[in-house]
């Protein structure tokens, strides 16, 4: 019975397998064309090794390896040589950590698997020889570790643009000059919104429901500012036109001038303009029927100059400069004694270095009943002022302690100077206004 079945089993393997000496083993076919010739699949028993402290081990006479465990950085992987040189060994990473298992110099990538041969006393990755590089590593959709920003990247490195899809729809290019667009495949800027002027362009903060929103926006030649606006569409609080012209306030509606304000405006702390020798020349402001600012005309009228000095008795002092030549000038000057009693008067005046500079004094009075009002004293280009019924006053100063005297003198560079002189007995501040009010 035993002979039997022995004859039974060789006649079953003849059936299977086909040997020629001169041809080689054919399993499953009748015509091998090699040494081994497989009609199906082969199978290699899958061996799983668990990762510990970033490490694992290959066992002996495996081919297929599946790593298995947790890794906190790059698997250090130990395989021992093989019996002979040409034995395969598969390794799939299948950690799920996101970082590389290294055999022999080759990373494994995460959730992938390489094929090893031995060969020349080590384990050889069968990609052409080459392990994982920065031109071969994919980037995982789950993130990728170990990277290195220099070498590692996601755009092209020939002469083309990156575009960015989303519903298999483009939303974004990067050209290879660098320039950004999106909603545009052809920026022309660094970063290019497109062509699109009748949308929101740029949220610089929009709250989750959309009703906080903060940017930019566009219609036809109007740039739109939008600050905590309930929505989008809203009417933004500026506008600034194609042609330099600034809205604010006044929705989107074209600026009528350079600045186009509906509603109030203010300047905080506006600084007032040096004191002593009216080197500064400041020109009121009016508003038409239309709210437009506008100055006065002609040009000048309308200047204002002023100083402030303190002269001792006596001393001739530059009170106001840089008066322009040709020009006519309303004076107001001010002075003040320690017994609260206040002089004021006004003169005419005159820069002109062809027709002759003049003075004239107008009118005036003291803050204090039973003083007439001033004396004039005349020459063509100075004014003497004297009071009558003035007392002393406790700070010293006797009956004259308001007198004092105008000059218009040249300064050189076609320019004019006020000086004032002290005629009372102490020191005295003095403050000079003039008003331009036409010229030659």
């Amino acid at each position: 019975m035993k002979r039997k079945l022995l004859v039974l089993s060789g006649v079953l393997l003849m059936t299977s397998t086909a040997m020629y000496a001169q041809t080689g083993v054919g399993i499953n076919t009748v015509t091998p064309g090699t040494t081994l010739d497989v009609n199906g699949a082969i199978t290699n028993r899958e061996t799983v090794v668990a990762v510990a402290s970033n490490a694992a081990t290959i066992p002996a006479n495996v081919t297929q390896i599946r790593l298995t465990g947790t890794a906190t950085g790059n698997i250090a992987i130990t395989a021992p040589a093989a019996p002979n040189a040409g034995q395969r060994l598969i390794i799939y990473n299948n950690t799920g950590s996101g970082f590389g298992a290294i055999l022999n110099g080759f990373t494994i990538i995460d959730g992938q698997a390489m094929e090893f041969a031995y060969s020349n006393g080590n384990w050889r990755a069968t990609n052409n020889g080459a392990g994982a590089t920065a031109a071969t590593t994919p980037w995982n959709i789950l993130g990728n570790s170990g990277t290195t920003p220099s070498t590692n990247f996601l755009g092209t490195t020939d002469n083309q643009g990156l575009a960015l899809r989303t519903n298999n729809a483009e939303h974004m290019r990067i050209t290879p000059t660098g320039n950004v667009g999106i909603g545009t495949t052809t920026p022309n800027s660094k970063l290019d919104l497109g062509t699109d002027v009748t949308s929101t362009k740029l949220a610089v903060y929009n709250a989750a429901a959309g009703n906080d929103f903060y940017g930019f926006g566009l219609s036809g030649g109007l740039l739109h500012f939008h600050t905590a606006s309930p929505n989008s569409t809203t009417a933004p609080d500026m506008v600034l036109h194609s042609n330099g012209q600034l809205g604010i306030n006044i929705g989107v509606t074209n600026p009528t001038a350079n600045m186009d304000v509906n509603g109030t405006a203010r300047i905080r702390s506006t600084p007032v303009l040096p004191a002593g020798n009216g080197a500064s020349i400041s020109i009121p402001l009016f508003h038409d029927s239309n709210g437009n600012v506008v100055k006065t005309a002609p040009t000048g009228q309308g200047n204002v100059m002023s100083g402030t000095v303190t002269a001792a008795p006596g001393a001739s002092t530059l009170v106001i400069g840089n008066i322009p030549d040709g020009t006519i000038h309303k004076l107001t000057v001010v002075v003040a004694n320690g017994c609260t009693h206040t002089a004021v008067a006004d003169f005419w005046v005159i820069a002109n270095s062809t027709g002759g500079s003049a003075m004239q004094g107008r009118d005036g009075f003291v803050s204090l009943s039973g003083v007439a009002p001033p004396t004039f004293t005349e020459t063509q280009t100075s004014t003497g002022v004297s009071w009558s019924g003035l007392p002393p006053c406790s700070d010293g100063g006797n009956t004259a302690n308001l007198d004092f005297t105008m000059y218009i003198v040249a300064s050189g560079g076609g320019t004019y100077q006020i000086n004032i002189v002290n005629n009372g007995n102490v020191a005295r501040a003095y403050s000079a206004h003039i008003e331009r009010i036409g010229a030659y």
